[in-house]
């Protein structure tokens, strides 16, 4: 099994997504997958011009000359995508969304209906069965993803591939330091992001408990907001007297 994720943070590696993907994909080796992750941060992706000769006068083929296509290949080929991306304005970020514009050479231009749904049929032989997506936002509670994954369950409906579940991670921002203020909660977190790892691979799909793990409170709402706030007034009196 390949499987091909897509980290969107603008940290690339450094971030906190990166905190929940580098475990999930570990269990999937574990489980015998081969992974690949690319970061979109640095990648040379334009914008989609809207011109359409990707339809109309060179089929399947960008007009465009940036990393685009390479990447659009590897997306092709794999068969499980793992789309990693921290909330932004409680959807993804705009990495991730120009790189999704970028594969309608992958579609027809014809009109076909999937429940009630209009979508265009794929161009090529579909190869990838599914797709999981990881996010983290700064904000407590699961509810901030609403929308972000109401999105994502949409695209999986529409490029007929399996959405196979999202790992979500409340209180983002916190996870750093959590490793040394409450190490045994955060490695329940970790464990469980690697056990969904194995999961998808053993048996196709994730189960809710192992999910429910990687999104469960480190802090009860009022602690939260306390000392994110205290942080952030520390951060600010430290950039302060720097400028003085």
């Amino acid at each position: 099994m390949k499987i091909f994720a897509l980290n969107a943070s603008p940290r690339k590696g450094k971030g906190n997504t990166e905190r929940i993907l580098q475990p999930f994909l570990e269990g999937a080796r574990e489980a015998g997958a081969e992974t690949e992750v690319v970061y979109l941060q640095g990648k040379k992706i334009n914008p989609c011009l809207g011109c359409y000769k990707c339809w109309f006068e060179s089929p399947g083929i960008c007009v465009q000359k940036d990393d685009a296509a390479a990447l659009i290949e590897q997306w092709r080929n794999a068969d499980i995508v793992v789309y990693a991306t921290p909330l932004y304005v409680f959807g993804m970020t705009a990495q991730l969304k120009l790189f999704l514009d970028r594969i309608i050479p992958e579609a027809l231009p014809f009109i076909e209906v999937q429940d009630n749904y209009c979508s265009h049929p794929s161009r090529h032989e579909k190869k990838t069965r599914g797709m999981v997506l990881i996010s983290n936002c700064g904000f407590h509670g699961l509810d901030n993803f609403k929308e972000l994954v109401a999105h994502f369950r949409v695209i999986a409906l529409h490029m007929e591939v399996d959405y196979l579940g999202a790992l979500l991670r409340p209180e983002g921002e916190f996870l750093l330091y959590a490793e040394k203020l409450m190490p045994d909660a955060i490695q329940e977190v970790y464990t469980a992001a690697r056990e969904a790892g194995r999961q998808l691979v053993k048996e196709g799909k994730i189960a809710d408990d192992v999910l429910e793990r990687v999104s469960r409170e480190l802090l009860p709402l009022d602690q939260f907001v306390e000392g994110a706030n205290t942080y952030f007034k520390q951060l600010i009196a430290k950039a302060d007297r720097k400028d003085n």
